[in-house]
């Protein structure tokens, strides 16, 4: 059964900053855009690059490896790898992240597992 896990601090991650972390078997990144916190897999769907590492712009992520991008609201791809790097690599491509529910009580963030 899902249940609501204390991740952080509301002041740990700042407006326009994103910040992973690791919730049981779960690597799950959360971003803070515009006051408002999200959360998604951290892992790129692709080939598992760690997406904290790449840069957030709004409310979209882009992996630091081979530059998909997702929107950390709804978890959907905006922009695919090169379709160069999918005939090297073999596969079809970035596919939508994950989502999970957030709630804040008080300072903590909380995210639903």
């Amino acid at each position: 059964m899902a249940k609501y896990i204390t991740i952080a601090k509301i002041n740990e991650i700042p407006e326009g900053t994103m910040k992973g972390f690791t919730v049981g078997n779960k690597q799950i990144l959360v971003a803070n855009v515009k006051g408002k916190f999200y959360a998604t897999d951290a892992l790129c769907s692709h080939k598992q690059a760690y997406l904290p590492n790449g840069k957030l712009k709004g409310n979209i992520v882009t992996c630091p490896l081979h530059g998909a991008q997702f929107d950390v609201v709804s978890g959907k791809v905006q922009k695919n790898i090169n379709p160069l790097i999918r005939i090297l690599t073999g596969d079809k491509g970035a596919t939508d992240l994950n989502t999970y529910e957030i709630k804040v009580e008080g300072n903590k963030i909380k995210v639903k597992i």
